[in-house]
């Protein structure tokens, strides 16, 4: 039975596995069941940490940016081979675990196929880009048993996202209701200015001749086409729907997902949300200024 489908059988199925300790095979010897393998797809910003430092041993990394491939594989061990095309890279049986840190526009697709090549998955945030790609990831990673990670954790970490604020001792004093019920849950630019007033895009861009190094095509994939434009690629994607949603689309899951959790409200959806922005345009993610979300229960959720 190869490797990786050996550990996805066990987890899956709660099964006992034997780690070997490394002085059964001598000093300095680190056994292969010791080590997971990764590669990761996308390495021009988080990328990088997935690469250099999320657990695992790099054999691989993929990019359809020239420059963005070959800054990573100068810092990578020589052993480490670059990809242009992520499907090449999936056809490889010694790799356990895909980091996806594309744009959002592409983690579904990937994501998929990487289930269906029997990989564990580690994918960015947001997981998709719209809700119903979501669904049906989510019946892909089922129907295949795929371990799957979004990397928004910080309702596992102990503190809201750079701000220290302790998650796990706000979650029992909510669990025994001392501070009352419903409660009402004001986020504000003090905690998370990046995600309302930045990542905004840009209406009637020019178009622009495409850099040699870039797959401008590739780069777009399952996304409508749009003449190439600095701005919609690389640091500044998150501005336009056809790759994400803006600041609150993408960042805001930090934010947001450990209130969901301290509020307990992971299994259910609001029964009322209203926005107070501008119209909105087709292309480019406008600004808002207030939006409030409301449960059943009534507990509130304010971004201010």
């Amino acid at each position: 039975m190869k490797r990786r489908r050996f550990l996805k059988n066990s987890l899956l199925a709660g099964a006992a596995f034997t780690i070997v300790p490394r002085h059964v095979l001598g000093r300095g010897y680190q056994p292969p069941s010791d080590t997971l393998t990764k590669a990761v797809i996308g390495v021009g910003g988080m990328g990088q940490w997935h690469a250099f430092n999320a657990p695992g041993k790099l054999l691989a990394v993929c990019d359809v940016d020239a420059n963005h491939l070959n800054r990573t594989l100068a810092k990578a061990d020589p052993s480490v081979q670059g990809y242009h095309n992520y499907r090449q890279l999936l056809q490889r049986d010694d790799i356990d675990i895909i980091h996806i840190a594309t744009p959002p526009h592409w983690h579904a697709l990937i994501s998929a196929h990487a289930a269906k090549a029997g990989k564990a998955v580690w994918c960015e945030k947001p997981m998709t880009r719209t809700i119903g790609e979501g669904q049906r990831l989510v019946k892909i990673i089922q129907q295949h048993g795929t371990i799957f990670r979004v990397n928004t954790w910080f309702r596992f970490t102990g503190n809201f996202y750079h701000f220290g604020t302790p998650v796990l001792p706000i979650k029992k004093i909510l669990e025994n209701r001392l501070l009352g019920w419903p409660l009402r849950v004001v986020i504000n630019e003090s905690t998370g200015f990046s995600w309302k007033f930045y990542w905004q895009g840009r209406v009637d861009l020019q178009a622009e001749w495409i850099p040699e190094e870039l797959d401008y095509d590739f780069w777009l994939g399952p996304a409508p086409y749009k003449p190439y434009n600095h701005h919609r690629v690389h640091t500044t994607f998150r501005g336009y729907w056809d790759y994400d949603g803006g600041g609150l689309g993408d960042m805001g899951q930090h934010y947001l997902d450990p209130v969901q959790y301290l509020l307990e409200k992971d299994d259910t959806s609001p029964v009322f949300v209203e926005a107070d922005a501008p119209q909105q345009h087709p292309d480019a993610v406008g600004t808002w200024r207030e939006i409030r979300l409301k449960y059943a229960d009534g507990c509130e959720i304010i971004l201010d």
